[in-house]
């Protein structure tokens, strides 16, 4: 029984390090994303930490990543990416796409 337990304590280490260490952060405020390009490893599953510190909602959005989220002003929230194939994937605020866009790089 203790080994069950050791194993499972382990095994929950081992993902929390895992979940850790594929955390991209990106902020947006009134000024737009930043950063603008966010790189990743093609291959992995990965988290977007999305902190809005603008006044009003924004609507993270990405089409090829089938992602669509509306984040409260001054609110953050993680996006769970299942693993992409290296290329470039676009993402906007859609409440103000035309200038608001930034993009994720898989590599």
């Amino acid at each position: 029984m203790r080994k069950i337990i050791a194993a499972v304590a382990l095994s929950t280490l081992a993902l929390s390090a895992f979940a850790a260490d594929n955390i991209v952060k990106l902020s947006v405020d009134e000024n737009g994303f930043n950063p603008k390009q966010l790189n990743v490893t093609a291959g992995q599953d990965f988290v977007i930490e999305v902190q809005n510190g603008s006044k009003k909602a924004i609507e993270f959005e990405s089409k090829p990543l089938r992602v669509e989220k509306v984040i409260a002003a001054g609110k953050t929230v993680q996006l769970k990416v299942k693993a992409l194939k290296a290329g470039s994937y676009k993402f906007v605020n859609e409440f103000n796409e035309d200038k608001v866009k930034g993009e994720i790089v898989a590599k």
